[in-house]
């Protein structure tokens, strides 16, 4: 059997058998290797872990590309549910995201040829260098009974922290309470992220939901412990990180972050999300499912909808049915990526509950956070329609078909007629589209933000003991004049595309 044929084979190996396989790799490099190794790993100049092994032994650090080795190998075997995501890609799509994600490479790519080539980013045609400034990611990450979606979760982490630059990226999760196989799995890739180089904090515990605690005030200290090495960084090695991305337990693709970074950056946005899918019974479909949190920029609240219903803001909904970038009042939506300046700078924004003593409607933890945005001038918020999240497995093939149409099927040369558009082509103007649907020269314009609404739709949550609200009277609640204001939408300070 062919080399190239047993690799094949290997890239459709099930979850179970690649972490093995992993672990039996890892027993080999280690065998290899000398038995004092990794005592330390360095970025820059800081240590990232290190271990109680004898000084007195000698350790050989792995070199780039054993590195990278590692990283292809545990990157192509352990993705289960998300694995076709960018493997069949169309020619096309390909090579627009090779032009559009090219200013995110964080390294000089390779000289070999990798995964990364199947998303465009060829080393033997775009070989450049690094900036001198270096953009820096920070990832936070709550799980709970997260065990099947694991594998999917980190796979997406290696794959967009080898894009990113992994010296650049820090990964933080905080897991508590879960009652399957969560934490045995996460010890497990925490030593597989580690040989890598890739810098990660997990940090598990029991810790549940009392009885009789607010609902809001328990989800938002379960966050802020996701935010904590964030901190712990700026203060004791005086590290700041340019973007933050939080995520939530979903089941993403590589260029699905790579959008939401690349709109972020491009919009100078202070918060950036994605739109996430449930599977509603009635209609026998995928709706819409973070309508709690997300508001249009009207302060409407969104729709647990089929596609063409979301909005009711007009202008806002036809923008999201062609797929276009929407400036909305709030959202989270599975994944945000935040402007982490408002953590940085007094008053110091993070997860809470509602002052309920001033009167303050008990909305979510995520609503309440993006008021705080607007607060502090940052209230450049977004929805990526393009972006189309699942939690689940059914649901994830719901939204992301194969692609069938004749306009654009992959391998064939067109020989005459129109060309290729997404405008045209039956499967990328429905919702239920491809993952590889064609970008459109509107989703690369800048959006031209607007100040808030003078009022929010809000129904709270009362929270002590309780399991199935919102259970308060909704209202529509006033917003501070700050974020109704043209200051409200400037921008403070730069983190787009031309500092590359």
């Amino acid at each position: 059997m062919r080399p190239t044929t047993v690799w094949s084979q290997l890239k459709r190996a099930p979850t179970l058998l690649a972490l093995v396989v992993g672990l039996l790799v890892g027993l080999i490099i280690g065998r290899a290797l000398p038995s004092g190794l990794l005592s330390i790993w360095r970025s820059g100049n800081r240590p990232i872990f290190v271990s109680r092994l004898s000084a007195r032994k000698q350790f050989t650090l792995p070199t780039v590309d054993q590195r990278h080795r590692v990283l292809e190998l545990l990157s192509t075997l352990s993705p289960h549910h998300t694995t076709e995501c960018t493997r069949n890609s169309q020619p096309l799509y390909i090579q627009q995201v090779r032009e559009r994600y090219e200013p995110l490479l964080g390294y000089k790519p390779p000289s070999q040829t990798s995964w990364l080539s199947s998303l465009g980013f060829s080393s033997a045609q775009h070989v450049h260098s690094v900036s001198t400034k270096e953009h820096k990611y920070f990832f936070a990450i709550n799980l709970y009974n997260s065990f099947d979606i694991i594998p999917d979760l980190f796979a997406t982490l290696f794959r967009v922290s080898a894009i990113l630059g992994y010296h650049n990226v820090y990964v933080s999760i905080y897991e508590n309470g879960s009652t399957d196989q969560t934490k045995a799995l996460l010890r497990i890739f925490d030593a597989l992220t580690r040989s890598v180089g890739l810098r990660i904090t997990i940090r598990t515990s029991t810790r549940t939901r009392g009885a009789f605690n607010h609902r809001i005030e328990y989800l938002a200290e379960v966050r802020n412990q996701a935010f904590n090495p964030l901190h712990e960084l700026r203060d004791a090695q005086n590290e700041y990180f340019d973007t933050i991305i939080f995520m939530n337990d979903i089941l993403p693709c590589v260029d699905d972050l790579l959008e939401l970074i690349w709109q972020s950056r491009r919009n100078n946005a202070g918060i950036t999300c994605a739109a996430d899918y449930m599977y509603h019974d009635e209609i026998g479909a995928p709706v819409f499912y973070d309508n709690w949190v997300a508001r249009d920029i009207n302060g409407t609240a969104l729709e647990n909808a089929p596609f063409e219903s979301i909005f009711h803001h007009s202008p806002s909904s036809e923008r999201f049915q062609m797929h276009l970038p929407v400036q909305v009042q709030s959202c989270w939506n599975g994944v945000a990526v935040l402007d982490p300046a408002p953590f940085y700078t007094p008053p110091y924004v993070q997860f809470r509950m509602a002052k309920l003593l001033e009167q303050e409607c008990s909305a979510s933890e995520c609503s309440l956070i993006c008021n705080d945005y607007w607060a502090a001038g940052h209230g450049r918020i977004l929805m990526v329609p393009r972006v189309k999240l699942a939690y689940d497995k059914k649901v994830f093939d719901i939204i992301h078909p194969s692609r069938r149409n004749l306009t654009a099927i992959r391998g064939y040369v067109r020989l005459g007629g129109l060309p290729d558009n997404p405008r045209t082509d039956p499967q990328d103007r429905s919702w239920f589209g491809p993952h590889d649907r064609l970008f459109t020269p509107e989703e690369t314009a800048e959006i031209d933000f607007v100040p808030g609404p003078s009022h929010v739709w809000c129904w709270g949550w009362d929270g002590a003991g309780d399991i199935d609200g919102p259970d308060m009277d909704p209202i529509w609640e006033s917003m501070p004049n700050k974020s109704q204001t043209p200051d409200a939408v400037k921008v403070k300070h730069q983190r787009g595309m031309s500092e590359l």
